[in-house]
């Protein structure tokens, strides 16, 4: 339908004037764009998360009314997106746009046929608080627990705590023979006397003169005869931004063992997720609940919308998640919502987009000194402990 469709509108585009021609396939290319932003940017990290936007038609109402504000070719919408849209015209909008939402999971994810207990639906108005949020703070919780498997950067990482110092072999008993035994013979004056005490005979324990004399009861021991008692462990460092700084920024080459830890770790829970799922749908005696009886559905996905991130960039997604985390909690943001790049940090109100070249430099480069003057000018606070999912 959709080639035939094209086929009668190619063939009718040739009678209109070539510089409108060229304006509306721009339009259209406009149009995709903010369908794919919505699809990529805003409904997949909800689909990752067992939640499926149920308003998608609304949405991408809203991402091409933001398209239009940002794309001088986009103009047009704003006029058309003000008139009385097509679903009005439906008996129940509603539920068709709840049934396109689910179908569009089906189709772009591979998500469930009906949603159910792991697969629920989330409205725009909780996107920010349940998906944004939740979602920054699940990515920041991995970065912190790959964070603690690392080996140690050095001796200088004030992260982990410190050994506890080797054990020290007893000394002997303090006695002046073993003193002297120890001390080299230079260290005795000319005029200094010598002791006179003969040594000790082959077999007996070497006692001091003091220890001789038994001491008066009640006497209190000197606590300086004691070992010093051992200070108390301390306690493990909480999961703060300038840990993940400081090791980013002090060891280069933590950078690249930590992205293929985080993306061995987001391989493993995505298996244990499916495995998760057949076991569930095992128990209640149905089939996978992203397939159904359909031959076409062995292939869902159909239309997958990504490619599977690399390494580096799960790694610049968790930092920027950990940041998010140390921003809500010590400087008054919030999470909010960005029809067309999905996840947003609000400052004050406003959208702050100036994030990702500082946490590039940090984890590609190694360098923090972008990150440090971000935070600054925000009023983080890198040192305090987040919350975390």
């Amino acid at each position: 339908m959709e080639r035939g469709v094209a086929a009668a509108a190619s063939e009718r585009a040739q009678g209109v004037d070539y510089g409108l021609r060229i304006v509306a396939q721009e339009q259209v290319g406009l149009a995709y764009a903010g369908w794919d932003r919505l699809l990529t940017r805003v409904a997949l990290p909800a689909w990752r998360m067992g939640r499926w936007p149920s308003r998608l038609d609304a949405g991408v109402v809203s991402a091409l009314t933001e398209l239009s504000r940002r794309d001088r070719l986009a103009q047009g919408f704003a006029s058309r997106l003000g008139e009385r849209p097509a679903c009005d015209l439906l008996e129940e909008p509603g539920t068709i746009d709840r049934a396109a939402s689910l179908l569009a999971a089906r189709l772009f994810h591979g998500g469930p046929a009906e949603p159910g207990p792991n697969w629920s639906p989330v409205a725009w108005q909780q996107y920010p608080e349940e998906i944004v949020d939740r979602k920054w703070r699940l990515e920041a919780a991995r970065l912190h627990r790959v964070l603690d498997e690392l080996p140690a950067a050095g001796p200088a990482d004030p992260d982990r705590t410190p050994a506890d110092p080797p054990a020290t072999t007893t000394a002997p008993p303090l006695t002046y023979a073993g003193a002297r035994a120890r001390t080299p013979a230079a260290s005795h004056g000319e005029g200094l006397p010598r002791a006179s005490t003969p040594p000790p005979r082959p077999g007996l324990p070497l006692r001091s003169r003091r220890s001789e004399a038994p001491a008066p009861a009640g006497t209190p021991v000197r606590a300086s005869r004691r070992a010093p008692p051992r200070p108390p462990p301390r306690a493990a460092p909480g999961p703060t931004l300038a840990r993940v700084i400081d090791r980013l920024a002090r060891d280069p080459g933590s950078g690249d063992l930590l992205a293929a830890r985080l993306g061995a770790e987001v391989a493993r829970e995505e298996r244990e997720e499916a495995a998760r799922q057949a076991t569930r749908s095992g128990r209640d005696g149905t089939a996978d609940p992203g397939r159904g009886d359909d031959p076409a559905d062995d292939g869902l996905p159909l239309f997958p919308l990504q490619p599977p991130r690399t390494a580096r960039e799960l790694l610049a997604d968790h930092v920027t998640a950990m940041v998010c985390c140390a921003a809500v909690d010590t400087a008054g943001a919030a999470p909010g919502l960005d029809w067309l790049d999905g996840p947003a940090l609000l400052v004050d109100g406003a959208r702050r987009a100036d994030l990702g070249r500082p946490v590039l430099s940090l984890v590609d480069d190694g360098d923090a000194e972008p990150l440090r003057g971000w935070l600054h000018r925000i009023g983080v606070r890198p040192e305090k402990p987040v919350r975390l999912a």
